[in-house]
């Protein structure tokens, strides 16, 4: 029980630190854990039997939250997503691993699959903390890839219009 309030803690210190520094991507996956960590919480749990089997409930909510962070990871401005999502990815794979082999210790099994949430959540801090500190240096920050395309296709039109050019 311990580790669940201390995963809690770290969780809810690391979303709300995204949420008040952090730009779209970083609210937008803290929202994604916050959300599957919730709807993990609030799945049946028998007492000293969890992680005895595949709990396919489970596999569907890390299912959706891998679904949820390749999409944030395709469209945002910033590579953290892209590793976020790989660490997750492998919590996905060892629900596979366990369905695929029963005999991996329900120990083993636990480790993994909630040890790996560590490591995203310093992800998530870090790259709450650099865009922060980009914000202060004065850089330019976009957050989604498509906003960066449309200052870029806005900046050649403008340079196009001051070359005495026509528009495209």
């Amino acid at each position: 029980m311990t580790r669940v309030l201390v995963f809690a803690a770290v969780l809810l210190g690391t979303c709300l630190y995204a949420f008040r520094r952090g730009g779209a991507p970083e609210r937008w996956v803290a929202a994604l854990l916050l959300t599957a960590a919730i709807a993990s919480y609030l799945l049946p749990h028998v007492r000293g039997y969890t992680y005895f089997h595949v709990e396919w409930q489970r596999v569907a909510i890390d299912t959706a939250l891998l679904a949820g962070l390749v999409a944030v990871s395709l469209t945002a401005d910033r590579f953290w997503p892209l590793y976020l999502t790989a660490f997750h990815a492998l919590t996905v794979m060892t629900h596979g691993v366990r369905a695929y082999d029963p005999a991996v210790l329900p120990i083993v099994y636990t480790r993994v699959a909630a040890w790996l949430a560590y490591p995203g959540l310093l992800l998530l801090v870090i790259g709450v903390a650099r865009h922060h500190r980009r914000l202060r240096a004065g850089a330019r920050e976009f957050d989604w890839t498509f906003q960066r395309r449309g200052a870029a296709d806005e900046a050649r039109t403008c340079d196009a219009r001051g070359a005495g050019l026509r528009d495209p």
